[in-house]
């Protein structure tokens, strides 16, 4: 009896998953006048550069922790809030150069590589207004360096997704050639609902290239764009809970035949939920691993180890060509606008 209770309950708990694949969910971002939302923000990089026998290596690590103050919320939902930036733990280290460092709670003058940075800590950096997709509607400039990114958040689909379903976020980068002309780059986010579980919808996502690129500076240009990973979207609360992007790119020639670069980074953020603001640790160690933070010596060694870039210049891996867009695709029913093209 015992044993055919259990089978029963299995079959049931198999159905009801099937069900939740089948269903469809509402992913929307929710804000109300008076939320302070923050969130731990970690930026690792390992750049190495090869030109005529000679090699670089560059890594850099900054832990930050983000603020943003709901002032007003309209009926559409869309949220304007300041964005600001509490406190920053940044650290540098170049090839045959001394290592830089700075946290904004410990050391009173910066180095000059972090002066400006420095400066943009613990004041209003923008005033932003974003709608429940996510889609970045005004921002109006207050203070640190402008920003021309036109996405600020992930981009959510208009209307509920099964798991499996996919939408697309266009986008316009403007890039400089060699030569100092301006060229604009069509780009696209594709994001794409993994599973629902506990209330937090996991989504994937990767930046598509969809201008044909022959130059390798301008590939340098878009090198940090080319990024892919996952989100951890909390659909109750109408907030990110996390998100982890990965970028493991080589470019070759980009100053002369035999030049080459290889870049790792990753960007991880994790949602803070009503906690006090924490310090950060006043010596961090050198960031040598993506996997662990601070102490580990991956991104080095990759580099080190690397054997020849296995990838040609036509060989972009998210260069896409609309024309080749796979048929599951085609059948998708969201296809989401830039912000630029309303």
């Amino acid at each position: 009896m015992m044993r055919t209770l259990a089978t029963l309950a299995l079959v049931m708990a198999t159905s009801a998953a099937a069900m939740a694949d089948d269903a469809k969910v509402k992913l929307q971002y929710k804000f109300a006048v008076g939320d302070v939302i923050r969130s731990k923000v970690v930026h690792l990089s390992t750049v190495e550069t090869k030109i005529k026998g000679s090699t670089q290596t560059a890594q850099s690590r900054s832990i930050s922790t983000k603020n943003w103050k709901i002032q007003d919320v309209n009926a559409d939902g869309e949220a304007t809030f300041i964005h600001s930036v509490e406190n920053i733990d940044m650290w540098q280290k170049v090839t045959d150069r001394p290592e830089q460092r700075y946290n904004s709670e410990k050391d009173e003058v910066p180095p000059a590589i972090y002066s400006e940075a420095a400066k943009s800590v613990g004041i209003p950096l923008a005033k932003i207004t974003v709608d429940t997709m996510g889609r970045l509607v005004d921002r109006e400039q207050l203070g640190g360096t402008p920003s021309s990114e036109s996405q600020i958040l992930p981009i959510l689909p208009a209307e509920p997704v099964a798991v499996g379903a996919a939408w697309y976020s266009p986008d316009d980068i403007t890039v400089r050639t060699g030569g100092g002309a301006q060229k604009h780059i069509k780009t696209r986010q594709v994001f794409r609902l993994k599973s629902v579980s506990n209330g937090i919808a996991t989504i994937s996502t990767e930046t598509q290239i969809l201008t044909p690129i022959d130059d390798p500076m301008l590939k340098v240009e878009l090198i940090q764009k080319l990024t892919r990973g996952t989100i951890k979207f909390d659909v109750q609360a109408g907030r990110v809970a996390s998100q982890q992007l990965d970028l493991d790119e080589t470019i070759i020639g980009f100053q002369g035949e035999t030049s080459v670069m290889n870049y790792l980074g990753r960007m991880t953020e994790e949602w803070i939920p009503g906690e006090p603001a924490k310090k950060v640790a006043a010596a961090p160690m050198e960031p040598k691993k993506l996997e662990e933070v601070p102490e580990a010596e991956e991104p080095a060694a990759k580099m080190a180890s690397k054997p020849e870039p296995r990838r040609m210049i036509e060989g972009v891996p998210t260069l896409a060509d609309p024309a080749t867009k796979p048929a599951e695709e085609e059948k998708l029913e969201f296809t989401l606008d830039s912000p630029e093209s309303e």
